[in-house]
């Protein structure tokens, strides 16, 4: 029998990157999987349909709290109000700035997504993961969430916050059987870490390539593969990590060893 046969699985942000492997991996792997994103997945819909796959789709703003709402009536619908797997990867870079000149409204928009929109996608999901009497909750948070990155303060006071809240939700839940994670990768190898190092690049006055460089300079010499991301949330969300709760793991290629 598969991992995760007769699962019903939620992923936001998995119309494309780590979030669209994460989805694939999981309906691969036996499960039923709605797919939150901001726009139609159809790319991964299609994905998984070769693999022979089971999906659904919600389109929802995860930084706007009544499109949550709906995407959870809707979510209760399609997985008849029972919820195995909840997978928060939805995420916003934000913008390179210095503290100094810092946007009131770039703030807050970085942190209505990655984390407000986090806490509220949670707490309409909680009800059906309850429904279930146990399950998993993974949060996709960065290596940056346990560490200063100058010129993306919004981004990382997000992700440090979001390992606050992992912690919390995780003794909340823990006499409802359900268990709550967190990832922190370091840069997952695709566009957006080139988007990254681009604007990178630019704020601090060197090329692209000598970016590039830098940002391969950890242990492993090398980014993250989205697969290598997939593999460890998986396994937070499966029976093989049964006694794991509160738990944020690195995979960062040595970069990060706390």
């Amino acid at each position: 029998m598969k991992r995760f046969e007769n699962k019903n699985i939620i992923v936001t942000g998995s119309a494309g990157g780590v979030g669209q492997q994460i989805a694939l991996q999981y309906a691969t792997e036996g499960a039923f999987v709605v797919l939150v994103d901001l726009r139609k997945p159809e790319e991964t819909m299609e994905l998984i349909k070769k693999a022979n796959g089971k999906s659904d789709f919600v389109i929802c703003d995860i930084s706007d709290e009544n499109q949550i709402k709906a995407m959870a009536v809707a979510v209760g619908e399609k997985c008849n109000g029972k919820v195995d797997v909840l997978v928060n990867n939805a995420g916003f870079n934000g913008k390179a700035n210095l503290i100094k000149d810092m946007n009131l409204s770039d703030w807050n928009y970085t942190l209505s997504v990655n984390l407000t929109g986090t806490m509220l996608v949670s707490r309409e999901i909680i009800p059906f993961l309850i429904n279930n009497k146990s399950g998993a909750i993974v949060n996709v948070a960065s290596n940056v969430g346990k560490r200063g990155l100058p010129y993306r303060s919004d981004y990382v006071c997000s992700k440090w916050a979001l390992l606050g809240f992992t912690q919390t939700l995780a003794l909340e839940l823990v006499d409802e059987k359900i268990r709550v994670n967190a990832v922190c990768p370091g840069p997952i190898d695709g566009d957006r870490v080139e988007e990254l190092v681009k604007m990178h690049a630019e704020v601090e006055g060197q090329s692209s390539e000598q970016m590039h460089k830098a940002w391969e300079d950890v242990p492993m010499k090398r980014f993250i593969d989205p697969q290598e991301v997939t593999n460890v949330i998986l396994f937070l969300s499966s029976n093989d990590s049964s006694a794991m709760t509160g738990q944020a793991l690195n995979i960062t290629g040595g970069m990060l060893m706390n």
